[in-house]
């Protein structure tokens, strides 16, 4: 599916920081409530529906332009959003009632035609980034002007899950022009797009949902995160949605700035190559295959050490989900942090003198290069371990390839729901679907296998939820990942402003107000 494969992060790169807050006391008491100015790191990957990387920033701005079905509060609760309410006909029809009231920017009618024409544009797509959401449609029936009906191959228990990053574009427009200009439903409509230096979104005054109290948002673009935090105690943005935790204290020291820290869905972790026969290993036995191997290896970290060091605002973790997406098993623990226990299961294994292992590494990252620093610092003590730092591209292709041996990686379920774990970071090439298209160590368990089935196609949440704690019991037993940390997110924004920053790290300005 998509994704946000370890790139969009919510902690970004470790600078040395500066010193000094342009104190001008309560004058933003003003309000400037006509323009809002927002710091990113980089310009997004396109606008819908010619985005080309599925991640969190691109997302984030698309979605004050287009409105979906369904959407996600801040909590990853569903509610309507152009679709006023939905029902189940039968186990594989999920029929949805349209609002009537909702206009383009560009004045033409949202109507049932356009919910096909987006979902039968992008299944048609057949390099879409947004494609794989939808593959398990089997159709879309238009009832009348305002009720359609998706129907699917088999009961989707989470169709609308995913519907929730699916926006809804004009059939008219995408099919009477061949201008890439974006044309949504959303708060915002686009005014300017001015590649490397900001985009400007204004205000749309016919929005069905009613006017945002924010008139202009710019997102100004702005690389590293010293001269992010620059740009707000100068006031040369207002809000900053990633602030690394060692500039918390300098920007609290402005007396119109709050920081509020939101748990997010992000799960960091160690992956590994599963297979005997593995090409990190050639002529041998690949050690990782071991399942007393990789225990060793998990007693040998210690992750509050690496939060510790790093300064990382961070929650240890326990498993591939983070409490706030459903699915979670509040009983996993982690394994303890025991270099004896280590030693001597390597010697159990027959590695009592350890083996040679590489990390792969992507270079660019600053902060994931320290990581995998302190990762190799720590399993040093029990294997001989070397980071290999690789391009981008390279680091990429071989990690998609299945060929790297040990991996550290981060993964955001952005449908808000444990099942897309299983279906595509542990299903395996037994399955009846074939190998999930993340499971990148080709993991490998037959009960497992069974589970997502189930996941995938029981209607009944409680149900699901019972399928889904077995089933990561059964894959941290294995050991099927080191969990390592959940992200946690310092969000910075004017006392002005009333906001609850959402924990699926997208920005929408029409949830903020003025006070």
């Amino acid at each position: 599916m998509k994704k946000i494969l370890g790139i969009t992060v919510c902690i970004l790169l470790l600078c040395v920081g500066f010193s000094g807050c342009v104190n001008q006391a309560e004058e933003d008491s003003e309000k400037q409530s006509e323009i809002i100015r927002i710091g990113i790191s980089e310009e997004p990957n396109g606008f819908f529906p010619w985005i080309t990387s599925y991640d969190v920033g691109t997302l984030g701005i698309n979605f004050n332009i287009f409105n979906p079905l369904v959407e996600f509060d801040s909590s990853f609760k569903l509610f309507p959003k152009l679709a006023k309410s939905w029902n189940n006909p039968d186990n594989c029809t999920w029929r949805f009632f349209l609002r009537d009231d909702v206009t383009f920017h560009n004045g033409y009618t949202f109507t049932s035609f356009d919910v096909k024409y987006t979902i039968e544009y992008l299944k048609e797509n057949t390099s879409h980034v947004l494609r794989d959401l939808l593959t398990e449609i089997q159709q879309v029936e238009v009832v009348d002007e305002y009720t359609v009906d998706i129907i699917t191959y088999q009961p989707l228990p989470i169709l609308l899950n995913k519907l929730t990053n699916i926006p809804m574009m004009s059939q008219r427009y995408q099919q009477e022009t061949k201008e890439k200009w974006p044309i949504g439903t959303g708060p915002y409509k686009l005014q300017e797009n001015v590649s490397g230096d900001h985009i400007t979104l204004v205000r749309f005054d016919e929005y069905a949902m009613g006017q945002p109290d924010i008139a202009t948002i710019i997102f100004k673009i702005i690389s590293g995160s010293e001269n992010q935090k620059n740009a707000l105690i100068t006031k040369q943005i207002d809000i900053l949605d990633h602030v690394p935790e060692m500039y918390v204290h300098e920007i609290l020291n402005c007396s119109w700035i709050n920081v509020k820290k939101i748990s997010s869905p992000t799960v960091w972790y160690l992956g590994f190559d599963f297979r005997v026969n593995s090409s990190g290993f050639p002529g041998e036995k690949n050690p990782l295959s071991d399942i007393r191997v990789r225990k060793a290896l998990y007693h040998a970290i210690d992750v509050n050490n690496i939060t510790k060091i790093l300064g990382l605002a961070a929650e240890p973790a326990s498993q591939f989900l983070s409490p706030l997406i459903f699915g979670y098993d509040p009983t996993i623990k982690r394994l303890p942090y025991d270099l004896n226990l280590s030693w001597q299961l390597l010697g159990e294994a027959g590695y009592e003198h350890g083996f040679n292992l590489t990390l792969d590494c992507p270079e660019g990252y600053i902060l994931q290069t320290k990581i995998s620093e302190e990762i190799v610092r720590q399993l040093s003590q029990v294997v001989n371990i070397s980071i290999n730092p690789l391009s981008e591209n390279e680091y990429y292709e071989k990690l998609y390839m299945g060929n790297c041996t040990i991996y550290f990686i981060g993964w955001i379920p952005a449908t808000g729901d444990g099942g897309e774990i299983f279906d595509y970071l542990l299903r395996s090439e037994h399955h009846p679907l074939g190998r999930g298209s993340y499971n990148l160590g080709n993991y490998s368990n037959q009960t497992v296998d069974n589970i997502t089935t189930e996941v995938s196609y029981t209607m009944n949440q409680k149900t699901r939820m019972n399928l889904m704690r077995e089933g990561f019991k059964i894959a941290m037993d294995d050991v099927a990942c080191i969990p390592l940390y959940i992200s946690v997110c310092n969000v910075a924004y004017p006392k002005y402003l009333e906001w609850s920053p959402r924990s699926d790290l997208n920005t929408l300005v029409e949830e903020i107000t003025v006070k």
